[in-house]
């Protein structure tokens, strides 16, 4: 069951930490777009566009190599 852990050499709390603040910029950067898809007039903040989420998404995927 714990297999993934282990292999990661993580603890289930680190690993419930760093998926929870991948699914809530997920979700907040969704929200957003949804938001703006309704009201366009409403622009998409920075830290939540495409670019800011990719490369936030790529630096947290380099985390786990290291």
């Amino acid at each position: 069951m714990f297999k993934h852990l282990k292999e990661r050499k993580i603890t289930y709390l680190q690993h419930f930490i760093f998926a929870m603040k991948i699914s809530l910029k997920l979700t907040f950067a969704s929200t957003a777009f949804l938001i703006h898809a309704l009201l366009p007039f409403i622009e998409i903040p920075y830290n939540l566009n495409l670019e800011s989420v990719a490369l936030y998404l790529f630096e947290k995927n380099n985390e786990l190599e290291d």
